[in-house]
């Protein structure tokens, strides 16, 4: 197999590059492939698909379990990077290049009738470690690199800059909103959070791990001296022709820089209301509160459960260039055409309570607060919805009614908050079933007695397919709660503010429990995956 030859053939890479990686791995002897990756010419996963074009082998799709019978020794894999897993159709020997002709023609005499399959190593390694039960030699992900400037040269080196890549990069293929790196005492964590739910994917070494968190660093503009204080920064880049926004936060512990990077599509599509995913009965019902010409509107929630879209969607719905709306957001996720986006900078002293001050100078008729963290934002708030305007926050509770008794415990006057809410709607995120594998099955006695479903009624399980990576769900959509503020709850507000007074008394108030079984019962989601998220 000549490398060098397919690539010139193809021009997939520049002749002076190429003869330039060629001249390198000569020097090295890492490889032209590798040599390829370390300089960025290649992504990890060009540069199998280019192997397995030229070698006719295919890309592992990282299912089976390590074959430990084979009598191949644990060095021996170990050293060479040899992954042997026991497949539906017999044993399959994963190999990180098909450069290596001798090892090849090794493996097919020691190991007749197996078939071949390419992976990074890095991937290869992450398996072998995990069935050996292994840890990285040397120094934890806590043994930070004392010479900052080496640390900086180290962080500008193209292995680890391609390694900081890659790593977004497949956060961005995998459709993840986060991606966590948790240093442990020794070895390094790497987690993407898809559809809610984290996926351990190969991490990097706790060697590499200093310089990969500076890379990070320098990137979001942070101190890579500070590894005493929490700090948070912002980087963006393109993937696949879209702006990606990524959000840095980082904390120190007792192993190291525990590294948090939230993705952010800065293209992506404001949704109408109608196409939020929600309810048809609540979208109408919140479609009327916006309507208001004053009053305050709540949407209640944990973090990544969708608040801010639905915020922005119902801003959207009301734009009719007769308004002046202003928001005030940390940070400003979306820009929308037609409104005045303020963000705050805590550094300087512009905060939500500061700036709802002077924007109430401006005559605001509409007021979008990105979240309701303390008494002075709080009333503020209530403040602006007493005279006049109609404002829209979120604040961070379990349920529409604890939104309630939250504004409460901040110190808001109870008959304010009775005079100024108009609607609280609560919400969260569910995974949706692959509908390429999910299995059917009917509601049993224990079902119906359990959660009121309809006996004998047809819901449906988790599977797991290649289609959803074996996951069995794919995508997520909404459930949501809806509280109306309305003369019974004014009065429980100002006499037995509890949250269950409070459900009780509402007229009509339907459960995000009662939405996600109805979800259950449209096929779109399972019993376990409601549970799971509502509790």
């Amino acid at each position: 197999m000549n490398l060098e030859r397919y690539i010139e053939q193809q021009q997939i890479v520049p002749t002076d590059i190429l003869a330039e990686a060629v001249r390198l791995a000569g020097k090295t002897g890492r490889g032209l492939g590798t040599t390829l990756l370390d300089m960025g010419v290649f992504s990890d996963d060009q540069l199998y698909q280019t192997y397995s074009q030229l070698s006719g082998l295919p890309v592992w799709n990282g299912r089976g379990e390590v074959a430990s019978d084979l009598g191949l020794a644990q060095d021996f894999l170990l050293f060479n990077r040899i992954l042997p897993v026991q497949a539906e159709d017999g044993i399959t020997v994963v190999i990180p290049s098909p450069e290596d002709d001798g090892l090849i023609q090794l493996l097919q005499r020691l190991l007749p009738g197996s078939k071949l399959a390419l992976a990074a190593e890095r991937d290869i390694q992450f398996r072998l470690q995990s069935h050996f039960d292994l840890t990285d030699d040397g120094t934890s992900g806590g043994d930070y690199v004392s010479d900052i400037e080496h640390l900086k040269d180290l962080a500008l080196e193209a292995p680890i800059i391609r390694h900081v890549n890659d790593m977004i990069i497949n956060g961005i293929k995998m459709g993840a909103s986060d991606i966590h790196l948790e240093p442990m005492k020794h070895k390094i964590e790497l987690r993407y959070r898809v559809d809610g739910v984290l996926h351990s994917r190969p991490a990097p070494t706790a060697e590499e791990y200093p310089a990969i968190v500076s890379r990070i660093k320098i990137l979001s503009q942070l101190d890579i001296a500070e590894r005493r204080l929490p700090q948070d920064g912002r980087f963006s880049l393109k993937s696949g022709g879209k702006d990606v926004d990524i959000r840095v936060s980082t904390i120190p512990t007792t192993s190291g820089e525990d590294i948090a990077m939230r993705l952010l599509d800065q293209k992506k599509q404001l949704l109408s209301l109608d196409a939020l995913g929600i309810t048809p009965a609540a979208t109408l019902q919140l479609r009327e509160v916006l309507r208001k010409s004053h009053g305050l509107i709540l949407v209640t929630g944990p973090t990544g459960s969708g608040k801010t879209t639905t915020l922005y969607s119902g801003l959207r719905d009301i734009i009719d260039g007769e308004k002046k709306i202003i928001t005030v957001e940390d940070p400003v996720e979306y820009d929308i055409p037609g409104i005045t986006q303020i963000p705050v900078n805590a550094d300087i002293g512009v905060t939500f309570a500061s700036t709802l001050r002077s924007i109430l100078r401006h005559d605001p008729d509409v007021i979008l607060v990105g979240e309701i963290r303390d008494r002075d934002t709080a009333e503020i708030a209530v403040q602006a919805a007493l005279t006049g305007h109609l404002v829209l926050s979120t604040v961070h509770t379990n349920s529409a009614v604890g939104a309630i008794g939250r504004l409460l415990n901040m110190g808001v006057a109870d008959y304010l908050l009775a005079s100024s809410l108009i609607a609280v709607t609560g919400q969260r995120l569910l995974r949706r079933l692959c509908p390429h594998c999910r299995r059917a099955h009917r509601v049993d006695a224990t079902l119906h007695d359990k959660f009121g479903l309809p006996l004998g009624a047809e819901i449906y399980a988790a599977a797991g397919c290649d289609v959803c990576g074996g996951i069995g769900y794919r995508g997520r959509l909404p459930i949501c709660e809806f509280l109306r503020i309305d003369a019974a709850v004014r009065s429980a507000i100002l006499s037995e503010p509890t949250a269950e007074r409070i459900a009780a008394t509402a007229s009509d108030y339907h459960t995000m429990m009662n939405d996600g079984m109805a979800r259950v019962l449209m096929g779109e989601t399972t019993i376990d995956e409601v549970l799971r998220v509502v509790g």
